[in-house]
């Protein structure tokens, strides 16, 4: 047996419901020399079922269990903690457990003390295997609890999730999270912050620490209302780094108004990894203005230039359900997978290609003239390439038709600029020229006037003009 949930509801073979009290000590004696025990859920109490103190339910139990070194999951659901004795108690399986690579604690009783001990418990770990800690909706955990916790995971260098939800997590709390992110955990590729009472400074003290984190892939900052729209546009700084790798930003239920969402929308003109951006029921509400600047985003059709340059990358953003956006989610549909997607287009270029062949019906060939006719090869097979690419439904590109265009506007246009060019390089030649004849000129004329001086004065003669 791999897995174990301890419950009072019995689901599936999986589960087991303890009778009585001395049960709990001999599961927990069994669990603490299982060898191949990876999954451990605990939900609930027991105490109405086995009419006994929680104490003398749950501290058997974990007594027997601080033996086991193959645990990889611990979950705690609903699970009275005892004020942090449990971990004091359970202070050898940290220390010995090899194996031990996510925690889960939801909606259990923390206690003040038991922030410190569960923090003990974390920084007395030998090995840093633990990959991943979940704490949501836990009751009684102070912001400097949360300080203390979040200190003590400088142990876990390998930790790549990391999920506080429910939680006050004050400025101390976001400054030792930003030490933490910028000096030990440097492969952490999830960071969930949820609902934590979050304010400007605490943004202000998390932004340089997220511009470092290379390997973080998602970053969710829904529920903090607190953040106002200087903060945001800080936040939105990241997504400029370079070496930016998120790909999914939840910002839901903020107070996101337009100048954000523009903020956003600069941020990500050079960026290239961000998929994901949900905005959804964002308050004050988004208007037109928002909405413009992420089409201008997606597809800039001010040149070809322009919407070649576009970003292609992002590929799903939700304003929510009640957001006109259909100019938006089209564009959306050409970079990648949404909801009503019909096309998948994975080399960006391709992507580049239709987008270019759906807003431009004609290529001004004047700025390529400077080329001369070097270019009309290139045109050529940028139109045979073009033509293999799969366009989205009920799009016709005309690509045969437009390539003669081209072809025909270069052709006619070049011969009379070419002479242009020509003859205005030949006037800048002769200009160039006559400047180097005139500048030879007036050193000839100065050599023979120095000449003259010397002859004269070694005559012992009066010097003239």
């Amino acid at each position: 047996m791999e897995q174990l949930w301890i419950r009072n509801e019995v689901e599936d073979h999986t589960d087991y419901r303890p009778e009585g009290i001395s049960d709990m000590g001999w599961l927990g004696y069994f669990v603490g020399r299982h060898e191949h025990l990876k999954y451990l859920h605990i939900k609930g109490n027991f105490v109405p079922t086995l009419d006994a103190s929680i104490s003398d339910v749950l501290e058997p139990f974990f007594q027997g269990m601080s033996r086991n070194k193959s645990i990889g999951e611990l979950n705690f659901e609903g699970v009275d903690l005892l004020g942090g004795r449990v971990f004091t108690t359970l202070d050898l399986f940290f220390k010995v457990n090899r194996n031990l690579t996510s925690i889960n604690i939801d909606e259990c009783n923390f206690g003040e003390e038991g922030c410190r001990l569960f923090a003990l418990a974390l920084g007395s770990s030998t090995e840093s295997s633990m990959k991943s800690l979940c704490l949501k909706n836990n009751n009684n955990i102070s912001a400097e609890g949360m300080v203390d916790i979040i200190t003590s995971l400088s142990m876990h260098t390998q930790l790549e999730r990391l999920d506080i939800s429910e939680i006050h997590l004050n400025t101390n709390g976001c400054i030792a999270l930003s030490t933490l992110l910028q000096n030990s955990t440097t492969l952490l590729e999830t960071l969930r912050l949820p609902n934590i009472e979050l304010d400007d400074k605490g943004i202000d003290a998390l932004v340089p620490a997220l511009k470092n984190c290379s390997c973080l892939k998602e970053l969710k900052l829904c529920d903090n209302p607190r953040v106002t729209t200087k903060g945001w546009k800080h936040l939105a700084s990241i997504l400029k780094a370079p070496n930016s790798s998120l790909k999914d930003l939840t910002m839901m239920r903020n107070r996101i108004d337009d100048e954000v969402v523009v903020a956003f929308a600069n941020a990500l003109m050079n960026n290239r990894t961000l998929n994901m951006l949900d905005l959804e029921n964002a308050n004050p509400t988004i208007t037109e203005k928002g909405f413009q600047a992420f089409s201008k985003l997606l597809c800039d059709t001010s040149s070809v230039n322009a919407t070649f340059l576009s970003n292609h990358n992002i590929s799903d953003i939700d304003f929510g359900s009640t957001a006109n956006t259909t100019n938006i989610d089209s564009l959306l549909q050409i970079n990648g997978t949404v909801n009503t997607i019909n096309y998948v287009a994975v080399d960006k270029k391709e992507v580049a290609t239709i987008k270019i062949l759906k807003h431009h019906n004609n290529f001004d060939m004047l700025p390529f003239f400077e080329w001369e006719f070097k270019v009309l090869p290139l045109m050529i097979d940028w139109f045979e390439r073009a033509s293999s690419v799969t366009m989205p439904e009920n799009f016709e590109p005309n690509i045969g038709p437009r390539k003669l265009s081209s072809i025909y506007q270069f052709v006619r246009g070049m011969p009379v600029e070419h002479v242009e060019a020509y003859l205005r390089k030949e006037l800048e030649d002769i200009k160039a020229e006559e400047s180097q004849m005139e500048e030879k000129f007036r050193q000839r004329k100065q050599f023979l006037q120095d000449r003259r001086r010397s002859i004269v004065e070694r005559l012992g003669q009066p010097s003239t003009k």
